[in-house]
């Protein structure tokens, strides 16, 4: 095995993708906030979901780098952001698996406590979370490598997770947190398709089938889809009266969506390696517009 070169719990911060950590935080925190405009708020209840959200997300992270390792998909030809974690040895494969158990464990821990508190409905979202963060480059289901990675993380990191937050502190379910997910799911679909497009290559060599290349030519115009829906979708929940106009706050990073469109827009130009920061970029995009998004609406309940 390699030394590392860096301290172990740097290894362990960088093998967990602390950049994608938001895609937990953020839809967990709006359905909290959609139950705080009507009056429902818990600091337990938003810590101990918080707690699952980013938990599910590490052991994901800890889980997909095993497999991709495994599977030829990690090489030293690829570019991805844990790739050095296995490929150079800083860590041994049974170690990442054994980490992205402990993770979902973790999660466990905390949803069963929180079905405790607030009743069992809630076991389902935590089991649908559980197998769809293990499931996604664990066989059998492996849905990644089916091509299903963008829709199936739209539906569990948008609607489930907004949803999530949002019944941990009401107690009941309705449809107003899944139509708001819209913008945040829009995103995070936004940051695994980014990810596909960068690895297209390298994922074709592994005889990986991701949305990328099921789209084929159309890929490009899927991540425009995705970017600008997230804007379109906050200004139709305004426009329809199902949020008040300072959710609209996001759209000052207008010109940074664009300005990710065309960087795809010229990797698919002649440029590739414009395409290798799109998926760090998207993230940063998502977490901006989450915030301002939250803000937004907490600005509105408080009457500002």
């Amino acid at each position: 095995m390699t030394t590392p070169v860096m301290p172990a719990w740097q290894v362990w911060l960088r093998a967990s993708r602390p950049f994608s950590l938001t895609a937990a935080f953020i839809p967990v925190t709006l359905g909290t906030v959609l139950a705080w405009r009507e009056g429902y708020f818990n600091l337990l209840f938003y810590l101990l979901a918080v707690t699952v959200g980013i938990m599910l997300q590490i052991g994901t992270n800890l889980v997909n780098t095993y497999y991709d390792y495994i599977n030829g998909v990690d090489t030293t030809a690829s570019s991805g952001d844990s790739n050095p974690i296995l490929v150079m040895g800083w860590l041994s494969p049974p170690a990442v698996i054994k980490g992205g158990y402990l993770a979902f464990a973790l999660a466990a821990l905390s949803g069963l406590y929180l079905v405790f508190l607030r009743g069992w409905p809630l076991l389902l979202l935590g089991l649908v979370g559980v197998l769809g963060g293990y499931g996604y480059t664990a066989r059998p289901l492996a849905y990644k490598y089916r091509g299903l990675g963008v829709p199936l993380v739209f539906i569990l990191m948008g609607p489930l997770m907004v949803l999530g937050g949002y019944v941990v502190q009401t107690g009941y379910w309705q449809w107003t947190p899944v139509l708001v997910s819209l913008p945040v799911g829009f995103l995070v679909a936004g940051i695994m398709h980014g990810n596909d497009l960068r690895d297209v290559e390298t994922d074709r060599l592994a005889a990986v089938k991701t949305w990328s290349h099921i789209m084929g030519d159309k890929s490009e115009h899927c991540y425009y889809f995705l970017i600008l829906g997230a804007y379109l979708s906050t200004i139709l929940l305004v426009v329809g009266g199902l949020l008040p106009w300072p959710a609209l706050l996001p759209l000052v990073l207008l010109q940074q969506g664009i300005k990710l469109t065309r960087m795809v827009r010229g990797g698919f130009r002649g440029n590739p390696a414009l395409l290798g920061p799109i998926e760090p970029l998207t993230a940063n995009l998502h977490l901006k517009y989450g915030m301002l998004f939250i803000i937004g609406l907490l600005l509105a309940g408080t009457g500002l």
